[in-house]
């Protein structure tokens, strides 16, 4: 990384900060508590990230707070409420927003996006605050047990996730109107290469490489319905790519547009945010999830996370 581009990303860093502490400044409160609480915040103020990105977080700082025995909660209101979709099963981590509140002698903001450096479980437990103000979208699971296996790490990922979370009514319903048969699914990470929509990323392919590289995973796609003889469905960031595809293949489609959650940009109906949803669960309750990346195409933790989730096994099909 240049220097440069270092200055700029501590500047950006610290405007967040300042940003934040703004923020809830204006929710001074001298209230004291009798029990250390987390709170993960995920209310419009900074982008948090897509939704594994937040999972990432709260899962992470859920088990941070299992570790130290503190109250654990979930402010999530902004792009959508959160009980929407996902209400609490074993832990009750609901929290009125009037409830958020800041005191400047025992509350710590903790800012950790995108810092993979910090050990947060140490972080916590060598503070004096008893509120903690967090923003997180890492999955620190490995800092925080860093004697177990990858498989134990993933186990322990899956088993606080189902402690948070139960589906919602709503949820569950949408998924069943899906798909109640048996199925194989593959997923896709394009961002901007196929020119669908703006991103972090910006490079765009000219027409005859977008064409190659459908090709290309029309092959890898035609390996994976060989061999298997259940119903295959296709999830991706692209619509282009999936709409392509669909006409060369059989495959399956859930309705509705790709859409990233911390798009500010758009103003996505909840049904866009519900396709968001349907689309982890669906991967997280197929048979077998396959990642295909090949080319210019990014790496994605989306159905990898799924595939967490559901116990399910994951292929990575690369060049």
């Amino acid at each position: 990384m240049s220097i440069l581009k270092s200055i700029k990303k501590r500047a950006g860093k610290k405007v967040k900060q300042l940003k934040l502490l703004r923020f809830h400044a204006k929710q001074k409160s001298n209230k004291r508590f009798d029990k250390k609480r987390i709170i993960i915040c995920f209310n419009g103020q900074i982008p948090h990230g897509g939704l594994v990105d937040r999972l990432k977080g709260i899962v992470s700082f859920y088990e941070i707070a299992k570790v130290l025995d503190y109250d654990f909660f979930i402010q999530f209101n902004n792009p959508f409420a959160l009980d929407t979709f996902l209400e609490p099963n074993k832990v009750q981590w609901q929290i009125k927003d009037e409830d958020v509140t800041y005191n400047s002698k025992s509350t710590k903001l903790v800012y950790v996006i995108n810092n993979f450096n910090v050990n947060p479980l140490t972080l916590i437990k060598e503070s004096k605050a008893d509120t903690f103000l967090v923003y997180a979208n890492i999955d620190y699971l490995n800092k925080i047990h860093p004697e177990i296996t990858a498989t134990d790490l993933e186990s322990k990922w899956r088993t606080s996730f189902n402690a948070l979370f139960k589906k919602t009514d709503l949820l569950e319903s949408s998924l069943k109107g899906v798909e109640n048969d048996k199925y194989i699914a593959f997923h896709t990470r394009f961002t901007t290469l196929m020119g669908d929509f703006k991103d972090t990323t910006a490079l765009v392919l000219p027409k005859d490489e977008k064409e190659a590289l459908i090709l290309q995973l029309q092959k890898k796609i035609q390996s994976i319905l060989r061999n298997n003889d259940t119903k295959c469905y296709g999830f991706s960031d692209s619509i282009k790519f999936l709409n392509t595809i669909k006409e060369k293949e059989p495959i399956c489609l859930v309705e509705g547009n790709p859409f990233h959650m911390d798009n500010f940009d758009t103003n996505a109906s909840l049904e866009g945010h519900l396709k968001t949803l349907l689309d982890f669960f669906m991967l997280s309750e197929s048979d077998t999830v396959y990642f295909l990346k090949v080319g210019k195409m990014y790496h994605s933790s989306f159905s990898k996370y799924a595939a967490i989730v559901g116990n399910t096994p994951f292929k990575t099909i690369t060049d």
